[in-house]
């Protein structure tokens, strides 16, 4: 692989960095889709460090030797509920920050980057919000703004460089003994990124779609614990009109395993891994602890 090729293909990545990590707003636990009661404050930090080793291309290629990407994210999150019209409403705001480091495609390695990523606004309706039979159905768009830290013609940024939409559509089953479903579906748009590439190039990429599922059990009345499986598809990248290689095709399998230590505040841990990937770097491991704190 030459060093053209390979810059070609971090052209597109590093319009995506942060993304590939905890940044993946769009990525939910078990419970994200059940509402809390109006006037409902929550506090939420997220801490995640992922590992790759490989990178795969979406024309089948494949690069392991002396290939890899490790990320360390944080995530700072508000969200408020409140009453509309009727309809329970949950804005919110994201804040990550982080650093990308340990880039090496094919033996040639790359500068590290760190600070904060694009801040992210969201805002959740819930159209069926049925207490009695444990349905709640919700919409929530998500609003990536191009304010994180970003140097054109560097291999890797905290932020995107672009504005980004991703809508999201959630439903919540409550089910018999504690266990509980979970299905989000989503699509994304990108904006162009005109600063990729050598700093003066358009990278440009088509809509993202992603299908999520939890299958929950509250096995205890402060413990629950739950599996997971998310699936992307599409969002091929473009630096100049030219495929880079890179996408956002890939499955994942997900454990999540969470506890209220005191009735306002929880801990939830969760596992995640790759199990197929094409068009970028699959997570051979990713974890994740969330604090949590209800006021």
């Amino acid at each position: 692989m030459t060093r053209l090729w390979s810059a070609g293909i971090l052209a597109g990545f590093a319009a995506m960095s942060l993304a590939t990590g905890a940044a993946r707003a769009a990525d939910v636990n078990s419970g994200d889709y059940l509402p809390a009661p109006a006037g409902t404050n929550l506090l939420v930090f997220y801490s995640q460090y992922a590992t790759r080793s490989a990178y795969e291309t979406t024309s089948g290629q494949t690069y392991s030797d002396d290939t890899g990407l490790d990320s360390y994210v944080n995530i700072l999150r508000y969200v408020h509920y409140l009453d509309v019209g009727g309809f329970t409403v949950a804005p919110q705001v994201l804040v990550p920050a982080g650093t990308l480091y340990n880039l090496r495609l094919a033996g040639t390695s790359f500068d590290a980057a760190a600070g904060l990523g694009d801040p992210i606004l969201a805002t959740t309706v819930w159209v069926v919000n049925n207490k009695a039979t444990q349905t709640y159905i919700g919409i929530m768009p998500y609003l990536f703004v191009p304010l994180g830290q970003y140097s054109a013609g560097d291999a890797l940024n905290l932020g995107e460089n672009r504005w980004k939409l991703d809508l999201q559509a959630g439903w919540y089953q409550g089910l018999a003994s504690g266990l509980a479903l979970q299905l989000t579906g989503d699509v994304i748009w990108y904006g162009d990124n005109t600063e990729a590439g050598n700093g003066t190039q358009t990278l440009s990429q088509d809509p993202t779609y992603q299908f999520q599922a939890w299958l929950s059990y509250a096995f205890a009345p402060t413990w629950s614990a739950a599996v997971g499986y998310s699936q992307f598809w599409g969002g091929t990248e473009y630096l100049a009109g030219v495929a880079t290689g890179n996408a956002t095709e890939r499955s994942q399998v997900r454990l999540e395993l969470s506890k209220f230590i005191t009735p306002s505040f929880q801990v939830l841990g969760l596992v995640q891994r790759d199990v197929a990937t094409s068009g970028g770097f699959p997570e051979a491991f990713r974890g994740t602890v969330r604090l949590l704190q209800v006021f």
